[in-house]
């Protein structure tokens, strides 16, 4: 049943019950009031509902003052929560401003289970920054260690714990250095497009060292992204895999890329599509299936390379992108140039990869 117009409500928030004003006093966030009382307290609906009918009636009879409740000194709650729980309640309050991908495959994914396997007291911080430094990358473990301290500022804000021992320990952790970027030779790339010849995924892949595009955005290009004449493509999404849907790209901006001869000419080989549909597609799926590809066609091919002593060492899908971008600098794109064909800064080209320009078009292979 809709409640009556001026009732005030009673929710759930965090572990804290919360007051809903109507929306005659307040609107959007302001509509909330923390009670500070747990939901856990054997105690707490009594308190918390008494309170809600106080308002109720302060309401009715024009005397509500919100200062009155806002002003209310924080309660501490009885039990000592853990990292993990501190972290769960933090990802939650986080999860309506980050993006779907961002929240399960980092928030509930790769720093979830990190924080999973850390000691869990709030106070136990050198026992947490050794695990991480023994246990993870050191991007990884400064990365997590800012995490971590930004949950704590915002557990320290709600009443949840009474101060943050974590601020600023992750700048004890050696900051890293620029990611190595690991191109293929132009001969272990002429090697790796031979070893796919006729293979289902050959277009696909050589796509990705044609144009150095993310392989999510490789796997999300749709015929409307392609001009009618095939003189550009143009990037503006990629591929979750997890949730299996199409999302904007990392950087959040669209971008064109010329074709080249080699690039019309691979596009020409498939039978256009309507436009919402994929460019590139699975053996059994409409769309490349990013593990399965690995598994199954990319890592066993290279392996082999590897033992024929045609590749040096085992890179991922992911390197035909560093390789593209080396090769399009090789050829004489300035750093600006390649930028707007891969979607990243020109500054970030500069420092990764370096280079020097005279042209304006892809290198073909």
């Amino acid at each position: 049943m809709k409640a009556k117009q001026g009732t005030v409500g009673l929710e759930k928030h965090g572990i804290y019950y919360r007051i809903r004003l109507p929306r005659a006093i307040a609107d959007g966030s302001s509509r909330y009031l923390s009670t500070k009382i747990a939901i856990d307290d054997p105690e707490g609906y009594k308190q918390a509902q008494r309170l809600a009918w106080d308002i109720e009636d302060e309401i009715a009879r024009g005397t509500f003052d919100r200062s009155k409740y806002q002003n209310k000194p924080k309660q501490q709650v009885a039990v000592l929560l853990t990292l993990r729980e501190i972290w769960q309640l933090y990802s939650d309050f986080r999860k309506p401003d980050l993006a779907i991908s961002t929240y399960h495959s980092h928030y509930e994914g790769t720093y979830k289970k990190a924080i999973d396997m850390i000691p869990q007291s709030p106070e136990d911080t050198e026992g947490v920054k050794d695990w991480l430094v023994r246990n993870k990358p050191p991007h990884q473990a400064r990365r997590i260690l800012i995490l971590i301290n930004a949950a704590m500022d915002w557990a320290v804000s709600q009443g949840l714990v009474t101060n943050n021992k974590f601020k600023g320990l992750y700048s004890t952790v050696k900051k890293p250095k620029n990611k190595n970027i690991d191109p293929f030779s132009t001969l272990e790339m002429l090697a790796i497009l031979e070893a796919f010849q006729g293979n289902h995924y050959e277009s696909f892949v050589r796509f990705l060292f044609l144009t150095g595009c993310r392989t999510g955005e490789a796997i999300a290009l749709q015929w409307k992204q392609v001009a009618p004449d095939y003189s550009y493509v143009t990037i503006n999404a990629t591929y979750y895999h997890e949730l299996k849907v199409r999302k904007p790209t990392k950087t959040g901006v669209s971008r064109v890329i010329p074709c080249n001869s080699q690039l019309v000419f691979l596009l020409k080989t498939f039978t256009t599509g309507l436009p919402n549909t994929f460019v590139f597609s699975g053996h059994s799926t409409d769309y490349v299936d990013n593990k399965k590809l690995l598994r199954f066609y990319w890592k066993p091919r290279i392996n082999q390379l590897i033992n024929q002593g045609i590749v040096d060492r085992y890179r991922p899908l992911y390197n035909t992108r560093h390789t593209a971008i080396t090769r399009m600098l090789e050829f004489g794109l300035t750093a600006a140039e390649v930028a707007r064909v891969v979607g990243n800064s020109p500054k970030v080209i500069n420092d990764h990869y370096a280079g020097v320009s005279r042209f304006t078009v892809l290198p073909e292979i």
